[in-house]
């Protein structure tokens, strides 16, 4: 299914729910030696919010199929979201968003895609202790853009949802883009935004990559 935005409007997909982003939380310790690409910060009543990339790699691939005018990349990273100050612990309502500005040059019909899987893990008591598990090895998300014949550039929301609390952190792991009909290279720079109970947000975007 194809969304159309013009500008920075975002484009969303219905498929992508809330609950499917928060499949790919890690604990609130986080990696102790992250690299961290970008970080941006507001202050919103009263509490600072930042967000954060971390450990960003996107890497172009050779298209399958060997048609000059598809694109393909691998996004692996980590995005989080931090609120600080007093009673930041019982911050509820918090919108975490991960998703990418796109720009190209020109398109025949095209379309750029994105698909990420959301493995779930769960825990079960056995008489010698605990067992986990992992379910649904392979439930997949994915959010459509579609390109416009001229340059352009658009933003593509990926996956959004809820959280309560101070902190968030997702790991993005092979999440997988494909691009068709574009005319020439596609760039692709990653965000990662929070947007507060009360409307306020704070994006950080990385730095452009080609593919």
């Amino acid at each position: 299914m194809g969304i159309k935005s013009r500008g920075f409007k975002a484009a969303r997909n219905a498929a992508v729910a809330g609950a499917a982003v928060f499949g790919l939380v890690l604990g609130a310790s986080g990696a102790a030696s992250a690299e961290v690409n970008d970080q941006n910060r507001i202050v919103s009543d009263g509490l600072e919010v930042v967000v954060t990339q971390e450990d960003t790699f996107i890497q172009g691939v050779p298209a399958l199929g060997g048609s000059p005018f598809n694109r393909e990349f691998f996004h692996n990273g980590r995005g989080t979201a931090n609120l600080i100050g007093e009673g930041a612990a019982d911050a509820e309502g918090t919108t975490f968003q991960f998703g990418y500005q796109f720009a190209w040059a020109g398109s025949i019909d095209g379309a750029i895609g994105v698909t990420y899987s959301t493995p779930g893990l769960e825990v079960g008591i056995k008489p010698a202790g605990p067992e986990a598990k992992v379910t649904d090895i392979l439930p997949q998300a994915y959010a459509e853009l579609e390109l416009t014949p001229a340059p352009g550039i658009e933003e593509l929301v990926v996956a959004e949802g809820e959280f309560d609390g101070d902190f968030k952190t997702v790991q993005f792991s092979n999440v997988h883009g494909t691009a068709s009909g574009v005319l020439g290279a596609v760039q692709v720079r990653p965000f990662v935004r929070a947007i507060t109970a009360n409307g306020d947000n704070v994006t950080t975007y990385g730095a452009p990559w080609t593919v």
